[in-house]
């Protein structure tokens, strides 16, 4: 059985990881299904992390708080 998996994403991110996995010969829904399953056999997560001067992919602190927060301002009951 499988279930359908959705999350919120900026569209230049999800643009560029496109890029990335077509020039590696798969899509970023393949990739998606395999860094799940790899954190599923392992019980970790397949990437370094690490704290940089410059933003990271994700961005500020403050900028992904207000894209969490946006989500309850704008949520749908079900």
């Amino acid at each position: 059985m499988t279930v359908l998996f959705r999350c919120r994403i900026d569209k230049r991110l999800l643009n560029r990881a496109n890029e990335v996995t077509r020039t590696l010969g798969t899509s970023t829904p393949e990739m998606f299904r395999i860094f799940v399953s790899e954190i599923a056999r392992t019980g970790k997560v397949p990437v370094t992390l690490g704290a940089r001067a410059e933003e990271s992919l994700a961005g500020s602190w403050e900028r992904r708080a207000a894209t969490l927060e946006s989500f309850y301002d704008h949520a749908k009951a079900w």
